[in-house]
């Protein structure tokens, strides 16, 4: 009789008393603590990839916010180009609540700290939002590119070499005039 045939015979006339009874049926504590093992690693890789993608996921949809900054701004510039006196050339940056009537950002959205300073060729914008990884990002009309730090200081200091002295913060109003920096 082949070794296939005596295993089905042995199950089929055995019962679950005599498996409790049978040595090799029998699950040792080496064979759980290879399962416990096995299931901890497994866990722990996932738990490692969600904490590694949420944060990820966090900073991306703050720099997303300054790039809406960004092409408001530009937007902006050229709306306010012209002051309707034709006087053109007197361009300038839009503060939150300029963008927000202008309907070129939407405030609800975003807790973003936006500054302004001057008008014509000595204008400036800077806007600074604080993911919720906790890095604060922050743009500037000379560098457009989402640039992270470590504190709302750190990006209010990088906002004010660009602008000047004499720089006006203001928060998105639909957030309930919040954002990194205070105004």
């Amino acid at each position: 009789m082949s070794i296939l045939a005596t295993a089905k015979n042995k199950a089929a006339s055995a019962n679950v008393k005599d498996a409790f009874k049978n040595e090799a049926g029998a699950i040792d504590l080496a064979s759980i603590m290879v399962g416990i093992i096995v299931i901890g690693l497994i866990g722990g890789v996932i738990a490692a990839t969600v904490f590694a993608v949420i944060p990820w996921a966090q900073d991306n949809a703050a720099k997303q916010q300054l790039d809406s900054v960004v092409a408001a701004q530009s937007a902006y510039v050229g709306l306010s180009a012209d002051d309707g006196a034709g006087n053109v050339g007197q361009i300038k940056f839009g503060s939150a609540a300029d963008l927000t009537t202008k309907n070129l950002f939407d405030a609800n959205a975003a807790k973003v700290s936006i500054a302004t300073n001057g008008q014509g060729t000595a204008a400036h914008y800077g806007a600074a939002i604080a993911s919720s990884s906790g890095k604060v990002y922050y743009v500037t009309d000379k560098k457009t590119q989402p640039t992270g730090v470590d504190t709302a200081a750190a990006a209010k200091t990088a906002v004010v070499a660009v602008t000047g002295t004499g720089t006006v913060w203001t928060n998105t109003v639909g957030a309930g005039n919040t954002g990194p920096i205070a105004p």
